[in-house]
């Protein structure tokens, strides 16, 4: 099946780097809209370029821009806790054979849970590891398997917590576990040896000191992602302190609305939640007023868009025809569709706006002072 990419959503997904960096309030701008310039009928100002974005917009400084965000490193003691989580990810496990279970034993068992004597749905397994103490099945049940000896069957008497999600039905139903116990071991951390780097079989990493760059090499890497988020947060904010601007089109936000309840709708069903519930845990406002809450947004990014544009402007920055036409045949190479089939059903001058803002983002954290 075809991972299908709706392009419309694409510039609904820059609401969540607005909203990250602080949630820009509209009353931080100043409005611009009792200005004497011409006016236009704002519900057909649908794209930027629509409209001229320097009669929205006054920039301040902006080439001189300074921010302050630290620049990624890895600590020793970040490295210390990823390789401690890798050995505990790969225990050695030691075979217990002269003693009955105890709590911290890895017990191999075979069960059936019965209720009023039939089994019920999800309540049998066979082969099944279960570290005794870590309180992965309900409670009793694993304090019932400790003291039994390897080989023995023993019927565990225990009742359902009362609410129990899962499974409403057995909510403080009491039922019957038959167990069986296969096997005990005792896992313990492993130890950091080339051996133990050897038997993960990554790629380039067969000793310690190859284990050690490989790991403190992906956790820079993630690093100099946030690193590059936080810098575009730190340029945005400097740059909504400096400019003036009025509130966007009418047109332009209703785009950028319905695109973005199309994602966060698709979000709310992932979660399953409804629309309302997952835009006010993420957004704010209201379960009842979600629309209200992601025009709102909309209209942040709007705005975001429209500043931006205003320093492509400035800038001479821009994207040509052949850069859209680039970038959309390798996402439609990406997505398995033919170009003609993924501009079908692509947005593109949605998707056009959404590059010129990367793009001049980039300038300017290329360009920001430190």
């Amino acid at each position: 099946m075809k991972k299908k990419l709706l392009t419309a959503i694409l510039p609904a997904l820059m609401v969540l780097t607005v909203t990250a960096c602080g949630k820009q309030d509209t009353a931080d701008l100043v409005d611009l809209n009792d200005s004497d310039e011409p006016e236009y009928v704002e519900s057909d100002l649908v794209y930027l370029k629509d409209f001229d974005v320097s009669q929205y917009v006054e920039l301040g400084d902006y080439k001189n821009i300074k921010i302050s965000v630290d620049e990624p490193t890895v600590t020793e003691e970040e490295l210390e806790k990823i390789i401690q989580y890798w050995l505990q990810e790969r225990p050695l496990s030691t075979p217990v054979t002269d003693r009955a279970a105890e709590l911290g034993d890895v017990a191999n068992i075979d069960y059936v849970g019965k209720l009023d004597g039939v089994a019920f749905e999800g309540g049998t397994d066979s082969g099944s590891d279960l570290i005794l103490g870590s309180g992965r099945f309900i409670p009793g049940f694993e304090d019932g398997v400790v003291g039994m000896e390897i080989g023995e069957t023993k019927d565990v008497e225990i009742s359902f917590p009362d609410p129990y999600k899962p499974n409403p039905d057995l909510s403080g139903k009491p039922v019957v576990f038959t167990v069986t116990l296969n096997s005990l071991s005792i896992q313990e951390p492993a130890e950091l040896n080339d051996e133990f780097v050897a038997g993960l079989g990554w790629e380039g990493c067969s000793n310690v000191e190859e284990f050690r760059e490989y790991l403190s090499g992906n956790m820079l890497d993630g690093k100099k992602v946030q690193y590059e988020e936080e810098k575009e947060d730190a340029i945005m904010d400097e740059l909504y302190r400096i400019t003036s601007c009025k509130e966007a089109p009418d047109g332009m936000v209703d785009r950028i609305k319905d695109a973005l309840l199309v994602s966060v709708t698709a979000y709310a069903q992932l979660y399953g939640v409804d629309t309302g519930t997952y835009v006010a845990n993420v957004f704010g406002g209201t379960e009842e007023e979600y629309e209200e809450t992601v025009r709102d947004q909309a209209g942040l990014m709007a705005q975001r868009y429209i500043i931006l544009a205003a320093v492509a402007q400035a800038e001479g920055i821009s994207v040509s025809d052949e850069e859209l036409e680039e970038q959309l045949r390798e996402e439609a190479a990406d997505y398995g569709y033919t170009v003609e089939d993924y501009k079908a059903e692509t947005d593109t001058e949605a998707y056009r706006e959404f590059l010129l803002v990367e793009k001049t983002m980039d300038y300017l954290a290329a360009n920001v002072a430190d």
